[in-house]
């Protein structure tokens, strides 16, 4: 059985978001590409092997994360370069987070190797805010369940039971 088709997973958007930034050299091409690198040529740069990186960038372009648009310059053949799309820099605070985690739990003696910053100069960071945007410690944080998995729990019950539903997720 696929692990991804069990109820704790296939509900969860944790899960469903590894399947698509789980790979390492996903989260360091989108990072390129938050630093403004657009070209094949450009991504090779972070020792990516050609034919992963290949495949890396057509994984991310067909998860919606990256587009590729084609240019060409004067006198050369066109080309294609990639784009971050909406859901692409909706991966910033994801980038953001996991920055801040390395910096806390696996710091360089030279300081940050990437800082977030608004208008280009002040730093910026990451926190947990309630409903009225208010701050909250994240030592007051925890995970729980979400409906859909509820939901698909209760489906799974219907079915198993031989009552059908009509509603509720199909596995």
């Amino acid at each position: 059985m696929d692990a991804m088709s069990l109820p704790a997973n296939r509900y969860c958007s944790i899960a469903r978001t590894l399947a698509v930034l789980g790979q390492k050299w996903n989260l360091l091409l989108l990072r390129e590409a938050f630093l403004g690198r657009t070209r094949f040529a450009d991504f090779q740069r972070i020792g990516i092997p050609n034919a992963t990186l290949g495949q890396r960038l057509n994984d991310l372009v067909a998860a919606g994360l990256l587009e590729r648009v084609t240019y060409q310059e004067e006198g050369e053949r066109s080309r294609e370069e990639y784009v971050l799309t909406e859901a692409g820099r909706d991966v910033l605070p994801v980038l953001a987070a996991l920055s801040a985690w390395g910096d806390r739990h696996r710091p360089q003696e030279t300081g940050q190797g990437v800082v977030y910053a608004a208008g280009g100069e002040q730093p910026v960071h990451l926190e947990f805010r309630d409903e009225r945007g208010e701050p909250v410690d994240r030592d007051a944080v925890t995970i729980i369940r979400g409906p859909a998995y509820y939901a698909a729990l209760a489906a799974a019950a219907d079915r198993s039971s031989g009552r059908a539903t009509g509603a509720g997720p199909v596995s």
